[in-house]
């Protein structure tokens, strides 16, 4: 007997981002919310870093051009900077192709060239979170209470599921817009 299962491993995500084109990022969220963790967790939080981009907005000025890249940076070595590369190489966020890169915890530049910098529970998160503070970066972390701690969105597993929670503020300190559709389906919003 043939095992399909490891043939089809990958099938799911590409039927989830085909289907992601066409919806509402409400309905994304609310749905894979509640995803438990059977994919592998960086691919989970890729995809959520995805939608993020895509549903946050920085100034004009934070981009050279209308069609310059978004840059995720992602400090350090982590697995999701892999699965990034793997599922969206070649997506485009709010019509800025996305741009993958990884950068040091202790180059404050590489941090502020960025848009959205991920910060593993392995990183100094304050300390990140005070390098780009005033400049139009999205902060995304991992460890725990990071929203609370001045990140603008921070991810909380709930059993076998992950999910976020949001601090709008944090945000709008370094100029960048969280869209309400996003702020709806976090797990809870702090900063109010």
């Amino acid at each position: 007997m043939v095992n399909h299962s490891a043939h089809h491993s990958h099938r799911p995500w590409r039927r989830l981002l085909s289907r992601w084109k066409g919806i509402f990022a409400s309905a994304f969220f609310t749905a894979f919310a509640g995803t438990a963790l059977a994919e592998s967790e960086a691919s989970v939080k890729a995809a959520y870093l995805f939608n993020f981009a895509k549903l946050a907005e920085w100034p004009a000025a934070a981009f050279d051009g209308a069609k310059s890249p978004l840059i995720i940076g992602v400090v350090g070595r982590d697995p999701i900077t892999e699965e990034l590369m793997r599922l969206f190489t070649r997506a485009t966020a709010n019509g800025h192709p996305l741009e993958i890169r990884r950068v040091s915890a202790s180059s404050a530049r590489e941090l502020r060239a960025c848009h959205i910098v991920f910060v593993p529970q392995s990183e100094d998160a304050d300390g990140i979170i005070a390098s780009v503070q005033g400049s139009p970066v999205l902060v995304v972390g991992e460890s725990e209470g990071f929203a609370r701690r001045g990140g603008a969105l921070g991810f909380v597993k709930q059993g076998e599921t992950l999910k976020f929670e949001a601090n709008p503020k944090a945000a709008a300190r370094n100029g960048v817009t969280v869209s309400s559709k996003l702020l709806r389906v976090a797990q809870s919003v702090v900063g109010k």
